[in-house]
């Protein structure tokens, strides 16, 4: 009989340890999968942050050279309309010294 009750001593004590393993085991790996989302939700924000701050940088890149060839379109005009009221002067004054010397 004692022998019956030492090996159910033992067999209980093994029991319970294999339940308080098989618990502590759970816990940990509950909380490992909660540090695995966290890393992956984090690893998803730093992701869409990146790519706003890409997009926010290829917006800024557009908006620059827009500004810079509405620039230098309106340079391009004030330098055209120059050079014709300079072709008009020249011209002109060619013309006025043509009639003055038909005249002659």
């Amino acid at each position: 009989m004692e022998i019956t009750s030492f090996i159910l001593g033992v067999l209980a004590v093994i029991a319970l340890a294999m339940v308080a393993i098989t618990s502590v085991n759970y816990m940990t790996t509950k909380v490992l999968k909660k540090d695995i989302d966290n890393l992956w939700q984090r690893a998803k924000d730093e992701e869409e942050a990146r790519s706003r701050q890409h997009f926010d940088t290829i917006n800024y890149v557009d908006q620059l050279n827009n500004n810079t060839q509405d620039e230098m379109n309106k340079l391009y005009g004030y330098v055209d309309s120059r050079v014709d009221k300079l072709e008009s002067k020249i011209y002109g004054d060619l013309d006025i010294k043509r009639q003055q010397s038909r005249q002659y």
